[in-house]
């Protein structure tokens, strides 16, 4: 009978600890996330000579 892989199972789980801790990040730190505070919200306008956008992020957030 073999031997349990108990290295093997640790990376396992290692990985899977840290594939959640990725993704629990990027939901956290994405600012393009739907309903997430903060935000990014763009309103267009229109006027005579064409159609801007006004986005409310601060422009240290664009970079």
């Amino acid at each position: 009978m073999a031997k349990p892989n108990y290295r093997h199972a640790k990376k396992q789980k290692e990985a899977a600890r840290k594939a959640r801790q990725d993704a629990k990040h990027q939901r956290k730190n994405a600012p393009d996330a739907p309903g997430a505070p903060g935000a990014a919200e763009a309103t267009e306008t229109s006027d005579a000579v064409g159609s801007t956008v006004e986005s409310t992020m601060p422009a240290a957030a664009i970079d």
